[in-house]
């Protein structure tokens, strides 16, 4: 009977390499990220009146300020709310008022008006009245 002649696999040197960097290089660019900026958040709820969540409403956020202009950099935001009715933007930290408005076809739009001060979470919660036919 004759015995088969097993061969040593070969490691290559390039997976080796390959691997190294990839445990590697997560550690070296991680000291470079900078940390996150402090932000506030604005969220909430959108139902209709049942009390059940509105999916697919239009909610936008813009800066109401009471002294004049708003801060610099800052964008309207808008969002559509998801199954649950729910909806979240990151402010800035900048004592601010904003305008949130939440819209949704078949039912009247709402506004409402909330302060953020500092890093803090706002919740908002709107409750859509269907238009008359």
């Amino acid at each position: 009977m004759k015995r088969k002649k097993r061969r040593k696999k070969k490691t290559s040197g390039n997976r080796i390499l390959g691997l190294a960097l990839l445990f590697l290089l997560p550690c070296v660019f991680a000291e470079k990220r900078k940390p996150a900026e402090p932000y506030g958040i604005v969220a909430g709820t959108v139902f209709h009146e049942p009390g059940f969540a509105v999916n697919g409403a239009q909610v936008t956020l813009v800066a109401d300020p009471e002294t004049g202009a708003p801060p610099a950099g800052f964008k309207k935001q808008s969002a559509i709310t998801g199954i649950r009715g729910e909806f979240a933007f990151r402010v800035p930290v900048t004592a601010m008022r904003y305008a949130v408005h939440a819209q949704a076809h078949g039912y009247v739009a709402e506004d409402k008006k909330v302060s953020i001060e500092g890093e803090q979470r706002v919740e908002v919660t709107f409750m859509l009245v269907a238009e008359s036919k």
